[in-house]
Order: structure tokens, then sequence, then C-alpha cells
């Protein structure tokens, strides 16, 4: 970022921060009737036995029979089968796609080889090291949206779109989608958190801030990335067939100065929680008597940065424990200032922070507003004002009292923030990261007029 429900009778979605990923993962034992395609008929050129191939063979045995069925819905045609080969790549292979001469070929990688219409990947470092941080369902995503570049290639979207990113991303809805029917018809046991850390995995095989749409290499930002892995979820492969060259629009945004891109994107922690919130609040003033019928913003009376070991009261009532949170009869935000943010800052850089930090002036609007949702619908309206701030930075309208810009990654720690940096219970209190990024996306798309009307779902 550069320059240019109550849970007690006075806290408002206080939240206890946790700063590490969160665990989890699928349990193979979790499938309630076995993939029509038998799991044993799955070769693969590797060891059968290693966790991670375990997963890539069950889940490309139920790819195989997902696109059998819906192929021939989205694109009139037989599926056909991948043929030329599945490899689980390690220093030890001797073969490889004709994609690769060595193992240092896909080392790091996964990926489809339309030479000789292969899929390959690294089942010595990639897959374990992302099974160890995100659990066992980031590997069959990874299947799943190299299957998407087969699919693209029996379609013919590679002939008629030139772009990377379009490919990329037309994978990841696809990948979106059969991780949908995968959940539903319990091929893998997918929990709410599974899917949350399955999603963080995606947002760190972004692109590097900064980077064009037109990169030969691109791949899309995290926020572009999960968009089109959530279109495919939420509305299956008819969605992910309208993808192509400029839609879905990416998000490029470009370094605002040379110091920005100096910084990497990040300004410093002590510009963000001391001055980041005067632009916040001059937001929500702009924003409040448009969906209040008219009504003044009142300014929040405080904004409390202080020391966990010297807690501030609310209403009275001891503030401990907590590491961010809304107090509704003094009406002031606090936060911890000397352990929770700054490390926030550390892991997730400076618009990780910023968005946590608007979430709670969201909170405080539906204050005003006599908004009298559960604690999960308020939640997600919180985070849908988030995203709306985020929106106005972008677009620079506010630019008669605000001087900041969004910088190449921004959306992606805003993203980072609200499925990672969570506490003990926040995800059963306040509802899975899954919906909260969809309301953060929502913000940033449709702006804050939209939040007022979104609901938990049930």
């Amino acid at each position: 970022m550069g320059a240019r429900r109550q849970t007690t009778a006075i806290l408002v979605a206080a939240t206890l921060l946790l700063l590490t990923a969160c665990g989890g993962g699928s349990d193979e034992k979790g499938t309630s009737k076995p993939p029509r395609t038998a799991v044993s008929s799955v070769k693969i050129d590797g060891d059968r036995s290693a966790p991670v191939n375990k997963l890539a063979i069950k889940a490309i045995a139920d790819l195989q029979d997902y696109w059998t069925a819906e192929f021939p819905k989205l694109y009139g045609s037989k599926y056909k089968p991948v043929k030329g080969g599945l490899y689980a790549s390690t220093e030890q292979s001797t073969k490889g796609p004709e994609c690769a001469n060595s193992y240092s070929d896909v080392q790091g990688n996964a990926f489809y080889c339309k030479l000789d219409d292969s899929v390959a990947w690294d089942a010595q470092d990639l897959l374990p090291s992302l099974q160890k941080k995100y659990g066992d369902f980031v590997i069959p995503v990874v299947l799943a949206h190299e299957w998407g570049h087969a699919m693209q290639q029996r379609a013919g979207f590679f002939d008629a779109n030139k772009l990377t990113v379009s490919s990329e991303l037309q994978a990841d809805c696809f990948a979106g989608a059969w991780s949908a029917h995968a959940a539903k018809a319990k091929i893998f046991k997918v929990t709410a958190g599974d899917l949350d850390t399955a999603l963080a995995g995606i947002l760190d095989l972004r692109d590097n801030p900064g980077t064009e749409a037109t990169d030969a290499s691109a791949h899309g930002s995290g926020f572009d990335r999960v968009s089109a892995f959530q279109d495919g979820f939420d509305s299956g492969p008819t969605k992910c067939k309208t993808y192509h060259d400029g839609d879905p629009v990416v998000l490029e945004l470009p370094f605002s100065t040379q110091e920005d891109a100096d910084r990497g994107g990040d300004a410093p922690y002590d510009e963000i929680v001391n001055k980041v919130p005067y632009d916040i609040e001059d937001f929500f003033s702009q924003l409040y008597p448009g969906i209040s019928g008219g009504k003044a913003w009142k300014p929040l009376t405080d904004f409390k940065p202080y020391d966990p070991a010297n807690p501030p009261t609310c209403n009275g009532e001891s503030t401990a424990g907590f590491s961010l949170f809304y107090c509704v009869p003094e009406d002031y935000i606090g936060f911890d200032n000397v352990d929770t943010m700054p490390e926030i800052y550390r892991q997730g850089g400076d618009y990780a922070v910023a968005t946590l930090l608007t979430t709670q002036w969201g909170l405080a609007t539906l204050a005003r507003l006599g908004d009298t949702s559960d604690e999960k619908t308020a939640t997600l309206k919180s985070d849908c004002f988030a995203g709306g701030y985020t929106a106005s930075v972008i677009l620079h309208n506010r630019a008669k009292t605000s001087s900041y810009s969004i910088s190449p990654g921004d959306l992606d720690e805003g993203i980072k923030a609200l499925l990672v940096f969570r506490g003990d219970g926040d995800a059963e209190r306040q509802g899975a990261g899954y919906g909260r990024v969809e309301a953060f996306r929502q913000g940033v798309i449709d702006g804050a007029n939209s939040c007022l009307d979104l609901k938990a779902k049930k």
C-alpha cells in the first residue's frame, strides 16, 4: 500500500488471532463409495506408496470419471482420457514427459504437457511441501488444475486464446468445479478448514507482485486465482467455459512509485497503523450517508493500539486475551500493537493489517445502522466493507481526501488476512474463510453499497 455479532455484551467480533496457517487435511477413509475408475487402474511412473502420490492417484481416478461425464455436456464431444503418461517425478526418475529432459525440469512444478498429452508433478519437493503447509486436499486441487489444461487442449482453447493467464485462470476455475464435486460426492472428506487451506495454497502459487497479464509466464495474482477457483466451485464448469482472453478481467495493478516498488509494495508498519485509520475513517464518512438514508457519519470515539500486558477496558470489563476488537459501548477499536499486528505485518504484509482494521470499522458501521445480524452475517458484511474500501483506493474515487494507492500484491494480502489469521473458535463463530473471501471479493467488485444484502448461509 502506498501514499499518493457480539461475543459478549461489549465486544463485537473480538478476535484472538493465531499466527499460523490453518492445519487439517482430507482423510482418504472418508470416501462414501469407491470411484467408478478403480484407483488400482491408474498407472503412474513413480512410487505409488508415497503419500502425495496416493492422493494424486485417487484424484486422477475421479478426474477421469468427472470429465467423462462433464466434457460432452460442455463441448459436445466425447472425453478422451489423458494417454501420454502420468509422471510422479523425483531425482530417481528415469522416465518423464516430452516437455522435460530430467527431474530438474519438473522440480518445483506440476504441469500438463501438450506434446505428449501427459501430466507430471514434482513428487519429491513441491507436493510434499504443499501437503505439509496446506493439508492433503491441496494435492487433488493441483492435479485438478493440470487436468483443466488437458481439457483445454481437447476443447481447442489454446488455439483461440493466446494469453497464458487466461488458460491458467480457466484451469483454476475447472479445479474449483471438480473440487465442489469431490466434496459433495465425498471422494475426499473436505471440511471447511480443508477448503480454506487449499485456497491459501492457491494464494501462495500466485504471480510475483507487479507481473503483467501479458507475461508469457503469468498465472494471475492470488486474487485472480482464488476468484477463478470460487467461480468454478460455486457455479460449476459451465461458468469456466465462458473464460477467454480478456474475460474475466485480470486485476493488473502497477506500482505507484519507484519507492513502492523498491519496498515490494509494503509501507512501513508504523505508517499503516498510524495513518491508514484516518483514510478508513474518511471512506466510511463518505459511504455512510448513502446507506443510512442521509445520516451523517459519527466519527469513532477512539482508536487504541495497546500493549497486551496492559490492555484497555471496555465498559469496565477487561479485554485481556483479545487482539482486535470493536468496543460497542465506548465506540472504539482496539488492537494488540506489540505482538499480534506486527507479526501479521511480517507474515502477511501491510494490507493484511489494513484489511483486518477495516473490518472493525465495518462492525462499527453496522452498529450505527442498528443492524441486528447474527455474528456470521455481520462478519461477512464487514469483510465486504473491507473490499469496498479496497475498491475505493483502487479507483481513487476520494481524490480530494485520500492519497493512498493499492500496490501489486495488496489484494492477495487482504485475502490472506481473512483466510489465515484466525483465532481459536473464529471459524465456528464467524464462518469459514471461504465465505469471508467471497464477501471481500464482492466488496471489491460490486462496491460497499452491495454489502448490506449479504446473509450467511445456514
